[in-house]
């Protein structure tokens, strides 16, 4: 079946966030299928795939009213010449489209953690996404874990909803020159042995304060060592932090990274450390899996899918835990390499061309659905 599919691009604006990544990665994915994908909520335009950011341009993000307005009204003009409309984010109007949609739900942390919608505003909106889902034809959450809880909080969902995972960027799993991932160590004055690293954000959940008291513990035994925190760019809190335990000579704290630096520090790393609490999926551990380095991340249900056997799993709350499974990692063990070279194969089950070929069945089933 030919298919012509729209793609809600409204929310893209720096590139810097997880839904932006998945969106980036599936449009990649589908043009290897020979799939083209055209934006609808910026402007009406092919999107290109081999291009930075789509071939969009980097801007500020939408402000909450122009967000509501286009989620609410403006996607409702889809064009008509499309297949299906994807929606790549939890949103929808309350109402049927006039085309197929399929809406990508990453994760229901606002509705698990208070913190996430503390105004009126927020849980005003956040009612208003549970009662529109039911208007699309089907949902897609990211992990098994995501649908567990879909099916606990919106039970009524449950028989329009699929299970397939994120996927993971080509740059991730391609070998880099030595001279590049050294290149850009040197960059960010990175010179320390052995070397920990951890993508993410700061946000109470991803639980860094837990690994940088942990850190402590783990430079007592690896006096050498660094920890390379990649993330937001409002990070004072985490400073001070690491202020607080006397270990900042050895943290060295990025700002934002691109993808081509982001891809040479996980390959110039000889740990990946992930202490997240909550989580609808748990990406920077199957990049790490992607390049081939070791994993230490939270035992926690979406994790557990992603990691399973090849990574070491930790009660993100417990300090001792985290110190004793990093400094078994760094030490090395006959089964480690084993481990890290099966989990890198493993990876390849997030290559965005073979989460695509699920998308296009799905797409398939929702036009014949309504057809039907």
């Amino acid at each position: 079946m030919n298919m012509n599919i729209a793609m809600d691009v409204s929310s893209t604006a720096g590139f810097r966030t997880g839904t932006e990544e998945y969106i980036e990665g599936l449009v990649y994915g589908l043009f290897k299928l020979g799939i083209a994908v055209v934006g609808v909520g910026r402007q009406n335009q092919g999107l290109q795939p081999d291009e930075p950011c789509l071939g969009l341009d980097v801007r500020s993000s939408p402000s909450p009213i122009a967000k509501w307005w286009w989620e609410y009204y403006g996607v409702r003009r889809v064009p008509r010449d499309v297949n299906v409309l994807h929606i790549p984010f939890m949103a929808h109007p309350e109402g049927r489209l006039s085309v197929p949609s399929v809406v990508t739900v990453h994760d229901l942390i606002p509705y698990r953690l208070d913190a996430y919608r503390k105004s009126v505003k927020e849980q005003r909106y956040f009612s208003h996404i549970g009662r529109a889902m039911p208007y699309a034809d089907c949902l897609v959450a990211i992990s098994q874990a995501t649908y567990n809880d879909l099916s606990e909080l919106f039970p009524s969902l449950v028989n329009k909803t699929v299970v397939i995972p994120n996927g993971v960027h080509h740059h991730y799993f391609e070998e880099m020159p030595i001279e590049q991932v050294g290149f850009v160590a040197r960059r960010f004055g990175l010179r320390r042995r052995p070397r920990m690293l951890y993508a993410g954000g700061y946000d109470e959940r991803k639980n860094v304060g837990t690994l940088i008291r942990a850190m402590k513990g783990v430079f007592a035994r690896h006096p050498g060592g660094e920890l390379v925190l990649v993330g937001a760019k409002d990070n004072l809190t985490i400073r001070r932090q690491v202020q607080d335990q006397g270990i900042e000579g050895r943290v060295v704290v990025t700002p934002f990274v691109s993808r081509a630096d982001l891809v040479a520090l996980y390959n110039g790393a000889d740990v990946f450390v992930y202490p997240s609490r909550f989580e609808g999926f748990g990406l920077p551990p199957a990049q790490a899996l992607a390049v081939g380095i070791p994993v230490v991340a939270s035992d926690i249900p979406p994790i557990q899918e992603v990691v399973r056997e090849y990574g070491t799993l930790v009660n993100p709350n417990s300090v001792e835990a985290w110190v004793s499974a990093i400094d078994e990692v760094l030490n090395g063990s006959d089964s480690l390499q084993r481990r890290v070279t099966e989990g890198q194969a493993y990876a390849q089950a997030f290559s965005w061309p073979h989460i695509a070929e699920a998308y296009l069945k799905i797409y398939e089933d929702v036009v014949k659905g309504r057809r039907s």
